[in-house]
């Protein structure tokens, strides 16, 4: 069984797509292989988080400003990307990025 990176459904191996999204399993595969900073050690687990900024008060400019800033101290790098929304005036700004933890860290 593998999980689609895309919609996240799990799908029975003997299926090469995803049938809920259509995403093909080799991208699965690859992303999932991909190490962010190029290395090959295997040691180290990457997982996607987060840090969302967020104000009903803080205007879009100090949000992103905000935003801005973690992103540079994480490091180009392993930022993934940084998104947006809002409902009913609450501005949120989110930075996705990647971070490492030992294997050990799993168990």
């Amino acid at each position: 069984m593998w999980t689609c990176q895309k919609c996240g459904e799990k799908v029975d191996d003997q299926f090469d797509s995803c049938w809920k999204c259509s995403t093909p399993k080799s991208e699965v595969q690859t992303a999932a292989s991909e190490n962010p900073d190029g290395g090959g050690d295997s040691k180290k687990v990457w997982r996607l988080s987060y840090k969302y900024f967020r104000g009903t008060l803080a205007a879009w400019d100090e949000l992103f400003s905000q935003a801005a800033q973690f992103a540079t101290e994480v490091g180009s790098e392993y930022v993934v990307g940084i998104s947006h929304s809002a409902d009913r005036g609450d501005g949120v700004v989110t930075v996705w990025y990647w971070t490492q933890a030992d294997e050990t860290a799993n168990t």
